[in-house]
């Protein structure tokens, strides 16, 4: 890896982490998931957060984010305190 460049490679199968992201089917149960509006709001923080490798992943979980934030059995795990 060159300098300046992003790791996008999983640390444990050496895949790319973002080919995977694209081929998860994200078909949840309704009953199971939190509003839209709320989705964005838990997303945005994930994606600001210093914790999210990859673009995708949770640091502390090793969820991908766009699937833990729809989900309303889940929080932030950040071990510091959760965020949403």
């Amino acid at each position: 890896m060159s300098k300046g460049t992003v790791d996008r490679e999983c640390k444990s199968c050496r895949t790319s982490v973002l080919e995977g992201v694209r081929d998860i089917d994200f078909e949840i149960d309704p009953s199971k998931t939190v509003e839209e509006a709320m989705y964005e709001e838990r997303l945005s923080i994930c994606m600001d957060c210093p914790d999210l490798q990859y673009g995708t992943t949770c640091k502390h979980s090793g969820c991908i984010v766009t699937y833990r934030a729809y989900l309303k059995s889940k929080s932030c795990p950040d071990p510091a305190g959760a965020k949403w």
